[in-house]
């Protein structure tokens, strides 16, 4: 039985992480319903650029700011703690209960995480993003874990070792056949997908429809992987920036042909089921940890 979507951490990483690389402030003032569709379920969200103050105002009374093994570990991600924290590198079972959880990043190379799965641990060592992805080649620590790694440089490869000293894992790139969706140019013109010919504001969002800016690889690609949870691989050929224009009718899971007939009104693109080799990330056991 698959893990419902909402359960699942990389569908939040992916799909708040292409949003943020959109447009930052397009994120925060133009897609509302976006954002809300996003965290009606999630567990432990990303923040990179807000920057939030704990005081008297804004604690939350549900969480639990009391100090644990570290003073890096917060309830919540706050995005200072990467920088004022002194250079290391830790991964420790977490000590946090729902609804406390949270990750982030700064820039390519530094990370933290609170009360996160250790698939999360390991895909973030390794610079992964999607679960579905990823193969699990043998049975993962169960738990929630916290982590920072925050040197110089290396940090994600310090975090790789650390994960498999612990846990005597290591991950790997390989080229596996698998089924895919492709997704493809069927016309232009599509009202969904309208070219960004001017470096102006995008238009304001309309009731059911939210604006985003960004190229179809970029952005819609991925975005449609992690709804529909379904491996798509971009063939429309299209690498100009995009307002697009996405509806709220987008279906989950089985929503196949439902989503498939939004995209050709819509976009203009066509769904394709078929099988092709694509880069997995391999999950795999070595001699030597202690799980």
């Amino acid at each position: 039985m698959k893990k419902p979507l909402h359960k699942d951490p990389s569908f939040w990483i992916v799909a708040i992480t292409l949003v943020g690389a959109a447009n930052v402030a397009q994120f925060n003032f133009g897609v509302p319903w976006l954002r809300e569709k996003m965290a009606a379920g999630r567990p432990a969200p990303r923040i990179t650029n807000a920057v939030p103050v704990m005081n008297a105002f804004n604690a939350r009374p549900d969480l639990d700011y009391s100090k644990k093994t570290y003073s890096w570990q917060r309830p919540q991600f706050d995005p200072r703690i990467l920088q004022d924290t002194p250079p290391q590198v830790v991964l420790i079972p977490s000590e946090y209960t729902a609804p406390s959880g949270g990750w982030g990043t700064s820039g390519a190379n530094n990370a933290m995480g609170i009360r996160m799965p250790a698939l999360y641990v390991v895909q973030t060592a390794y610079g992964w993003s999607s679960s579905l992805r990823t193969i699990q080649a043998d049975e993962l620590p169960s738990g929630q874990f916290d982590f920072i790694a925050n040197l110089p440089s290396g940090a994600r490869e310090a975090l790789q070792a650390e994960v498999r000293r612990q846990w005597g894992l290591v991950a790997e790139r390989e080229i596996h056949q698998t089924n895919v969706v492709l997704l493809k140019l069927d016309h232009t013109n599509a009202p969904g997908l309208r070219p960004v010919t001017q470096p102006a504001a995008p238009p304001q969002s309309e009731a059911g429809v939210q604006t985003v800016r960004a190229s179809v690889g970029g952005f819609l690609v991925p975005f449609l992987e992690n709804v529909m949870q379904l491996r798509v691989i971009d063939q429309t050929g299209l690498t100009e920036v995009f307002d697009i224009q996405l509806p709220a009718r987008v279906g989950q899971n089985n929503a196949f042909e439902q989503n498939r007939k939004m995209l050709l009104e819509q976009f203009g693109l066509d769904l394709v089921q078929t099988n092709a080799p694509v880069e997995m990330l391999v999950v795999k056991k070595v001699s030597g940890g202690n799980p």
